[in-house]
């Protein structure tokens, strides 16, 4: 979910924190650290105090976006005392609720998806077993190759396409996990069961922006589909 969220709004962990702690009035709820732990998995279940603030970053960014600065501002008070520009709550976007989509995910909601009582099924997250990821993980080298071999066409070389490919990757995740689909793609390291499940929609994304599809065209559903079905080709 917070791949997705922070993929999407092009948001870093810093920023991110800094709307959590403008909506919750102090700082410190939400760290860069916390976020990291979250994301990678080293922290399996965020607190309350998590879950709260990423209820709260989620309900300010809906507040701003359907009500207005100055709701916000008698609400929050003013976000530039947490240097946060306009800009910013602009573009993020909001997790809204499954079944009530003008609703933005509150605390309550985030603690049900905890627990597993809610499910987000425009998330497209899937899961795979062992083999099924390495499986996958090769045909993913296999479909980021041919999407390389497409720009050779048109005069790049092999090394400027890759560039291409991994330019795509969302600017919002690390240098490392760039650097590790570099890997992948050439051959000389696979995908994890783990590491495959969080990073799909990273991946779809990269796919889609390469294909020069519109946003909601192609997500982790559709690229787990196109690499199943590539496997049984093969």
């Amino acid at each position: 979910m917070l791949n997705f969220w922070l993929a999407r709004s092009g948001l870093s962990h810093e920023q991110i924190g800094s709307i959590a702690d403008w909506a919750m009035s102090e700082k410190g709820w939400l760290s860069s650290p916390q976020l990291s732990h979250l994301r990678n998995g080293s922290v399996v279940k965020p607190s309350h105090r998590n879950l709260d603030a990423l209820g709260g970053a989620n309900e300010a960014i809906w507040l701003w976006q359907r009500r207005g600065e100055q709701v916000c501002l008698r609400r929050y008070g003013p976000h530039s005392a947490y240097r946060i520009e306009d800009q910013l709550l602009n573009n993020a976007i909001w997790l809204h609720h499954p079944e009530h989509t003008d609703e933005a995910l509150n605390y309550a909601d985030f603690c049900d998806l905890q627990a597993g009582y809610l499910v987000l099924p425009y998330l497209g997250e899937v899961n795979l077993s062992p083999s099924e990821a390495r499986a996958l993980s090769q045909a993913l080298a296999d479909l980021f190759d041919r999407l390389a071999q497409e720009r050779l066409s048109q005069g790049q070389t092999m090394r400027e396409a890759l560039d291409a490919v991994l330019a795509a990757y969302p600017s919002s995740a690390s240098r490392d996990r760039r650097e590790h689909l570099r890997s992948v793609i050439l051959g000389s390291a696979d995908y994890t069961k783990a590491e495959l499940e969080k990073e799909m929609f990273f991946l779809a994304e990269t796919v889609r922006t390469l294909r020069g599809l519109q946003e909601g065209d192609y997500g982790p559903a559709e690229l787990h589909a196109e690499l199943s079905a590539f496997r049984r080709r093969a």
